[in-house]
């Protein structure tokens, strides 16, 4: 249980059944090729006569087919690879590349007609403003001495603009429409007079408008001319979509599995790279989880007239992967163990250690009978909607824990959606222990008695490593201050609860408290020289122990949390009966009407928070104050050499 013993295999593959040989492994799906620097042969870039360069031009021909496909909602549904590359798969090469071209070329079109639609919708904002300006050009055109000007003046300047304007008496404003921010003009004047007005345009910083290129005949129609064209092509465009959406419905299912078969050859021919190779021979190495034993077996025999094969215990330098082996009830928290990182091969999984403690950290979190109701029934809703092959599948089965935990503990603290049912009916059996908002000391306590035997625990797991490993002085290390935490718990709890602690049995654990304290000064400062500065490790032990202390009073964020969701619970029951009673802004009917939409939103909003502290805080009490103890990190996931999916 924990964490899988990993073995490492070589296979001696004779040339002529590597391919088979390298196909069935994949198909088979138990073990991790172990990549070889030492390759003495260069490696020709194909397999099964697939030549890498077509495989990889096909490859990104179909990758942004696929995108092209993603653009239009189009899903892109999983295949799972079936390894087999016939004959016909290379003739279907060449029919993908027409497929793809086909879909590509339409792809163009479409980008070109939207280019141009946004070209004919700047123009036609650029003339949106002016839309009422009553005027032929081709006539103003054509008119030898008259020059005509469209400007767009910022609204706060207007008023000095239009005072400067009419000074200057060289135009005749024709036509003028106001904004909230600009005001827009049509004016003419004497082609002699060209220099002063654009000094004058220069001045008020306005924006001038070159309409000679952009019309025809009026505004009015060269608008309308232009919202038939974006029209046309919009109709294009559909027409265009909807021919590559025949594409996929067709030759979506070949598309894909080609695509996969692609990502596998690739894959066959980089794997290829990265082993030794002899004239005759290919040495495959590869890591084999324990628990695949069985798989190895059957598979060698399939081999083993051809292909031999050593199994090898891995050597401590080596980069061995890890794989997770625990009991089926923990393996979803084997979830929260990954957030924190993959722990070093060969030391402690702490999965399993840390399911009843994040279980029950969570629950006190939520404190509510419903919200573990409603944590069962999210897990009831998504169960079915997430992969078994999914990195969060374990996330959603650990919710179902989660959930029915919350629903127990919720009985212990007498609450179901803020409400005592304990208090308010008479039950023959009262099982609630704790009230965080009346007596937060009690469940304070407690959360310290969670610290304490958390923080003792994970020195134990430390102590047994120490013993597994044969490094015995660490483990009287961890022991030694187990026995001192122990022993000192009762001077530190006479300092929060003095009332709760007997003097003599103080004095008592105080003197045991401070040998232990010394011998470990002592013990542990036996690599210190030279000798003078042992005595220095006095204050580095000393500031170790309100370290371990520190980490047992940080355990007194559950009962904040606690504190926090049933003060919200009562808080919106309390609002939504004062709704129900009027008694608010005293306006009846809506304040009822109100009060069901409070009751659920308030409650929903309770549990998201609730829900989402939780897992916070009780995540960070397993990383920090938990794994500090005992965890080794440094470890890495295994890679399975598996078909692939998409």
């Amino acid at each position: 249980m924990g964490i899988s013993n990993v073995k490492k295999v070589v296979f001696y593959v004779p040339n002529y059944i590597y391919e088979s040989f390298i196909l069935e492994l994949k198909q088979s799906a138990f073990v991790e090729v172990i990549p070889d620097s030492s390759n003495v042969e260069s490696i020709k870039e194909n397999f099964l006569g697939f030549d890498y360069s077509v495989i990889k031009d096909v490859k990104a021909k179909l990758e942004g087919v696929f995108n092209i496909f993603l653009k239009l909602d189009l899903k892109l549904a999983g295949i799972k690879s079936d390894l087999t590359f016939d004959e016909n798969f290379k003739k279907e090469i060449g029919n993908l590349k027409n497929i793809c071209d086909e879909v590509e070329k339409l792809d163009l079109e479409i980008k070109n007609l939207q280019i141009e639609n946004q070209t004919l919708e700047n123009k036609k904002n650029l003339l949106l403003p002016f839309i009422d300006v009553e005027i032929n050009f081709k006539n103003l055109v054509e008119l030898k001495y008259v020059k005509h000007f469209f400007l767009k003046v910022d609204k706060k300047k207007y008023k000095y603009f239009i005072y400067d304007f009419n000074k200057l008496n060289l135009t005749s404003i024709l036509w003028k429409k106001e904004t909230k921010q600009e005001v827009f003009l049509f004016f003419i004047y004497h082609s002699s007079k060209e220099k002063e007005i654009l000094d004058f345009i220069k001045k008020y910083e306005c924006q001038i408008y070159d309409m000679s290129s952009l019309i025809e005949s009026s505004f009015k129609n060269e608008i309308y001319r232009l919202d038939q064209k974006i029209n046309e092509n919009n109709q294009k465009i559909f027409q265009l979509k909807n021919k590559i959406k025949e594409i996929y419905k067709k030759n979506f299912e070949l598309l894909l599995s080609s695509y996969i078969k692609c990502l596998e050859i690739e894959e066959f021919i980089n794997v290829q790279r990265r082993l030794m190779s002899t004239k005759y021979f290919k040495i495959v190495s590869c890591w084999v989880p324990q628990k695949f034993m069985k798989k190895l077996k059957s598979f060698t025999e399939k081999f083993s007239k051809d292909v031999s094969f050593l199994l090898l215990d891995p050597r401590p330098d080596e980069d061995i992967p890890v794989v997770f082996d625990n009991k089926r009830v923990f393996e979803p928290y084997e979830f929260v163990t990954k957030l924190y990182g993959y722990p070093k091969f060969g030391t402690i999984d702490p999965t399993s250690y840390l399911a009843p403690f994040f279980t029950i950290f969570f629950a006190l979190c939520l404190s509510d009978i419903f919200y573990g109701v409603l944590l069962t029934f999210l897990w009831f809703l998504v169960r079915k909607k997430i992969s078994k092959d999914s990195e969060y599948y374990g996330f959603v089965v650990l919710l179902k824990y989660l959930g029915i935990v919350s629903v127990i503990i919720g009985f212990t603290m007498d609450s179901f959606l803020g409400f005592s049912i304990f208090k308010n009916y008479s039950f023959p059996i009262n099982p609630a222990l704790f009230d965080p908002l009346n007596r937060p000391i009690d469940m304070l306590k407690f959360t310290f008695l969670l610290g304490y035997i958390q923080v003792i625990f994970g020195l134990f797991l430390a102590t047994y490593k120490g013993i597994k490993d044969k490094d015995f002085l660490s483990a009287v290390d961890n022991f030694s201050w187990i026995i001192f935490i122990t022993s000192f718990a009762p001077v530190v709890y006479q300092l929060f609860f003095p009332k709760d602690v007997n003097p003599s049995l103080v004095k008592i654990f105080s003197k045991i408290s401070l040998f232990v304290f010394l011998f470990i000064v002592f013990f542990q400062s036996r690599d210190i020289k030279p000798f003078l500065l042992k005595p220095v490790n006095l204050f580095v032990k000393a500031y170790n122990t309100i370290g371990f202390y520190a980490d047992m009073l940080s355990y007194s964020r559950i009962l904040a949390l606690a504190l926090a969701s049933s003060a919200i619970a009562q808080t919106v029951n309390m609002l939504v009966a004062k709704l129900l009673k009027a008694e608010l802004l005293g306006i009846r009917f809506l304040e009822q009407a109100v009060a069901p939409i409070l009751f659920l939103g308030g409650h929903l909003f309770n549990f998201a928070m609730g829900v989402l502290g939780g897992l916070v805080h009780s995540a960070r009490l397993q990383y920090l104050e938990f794994f500090s103890k005992f965890f080794v990190a440094g470890g890495r996931p295994i890679k399975l050499f598996a078909p692939k999916k998409v």
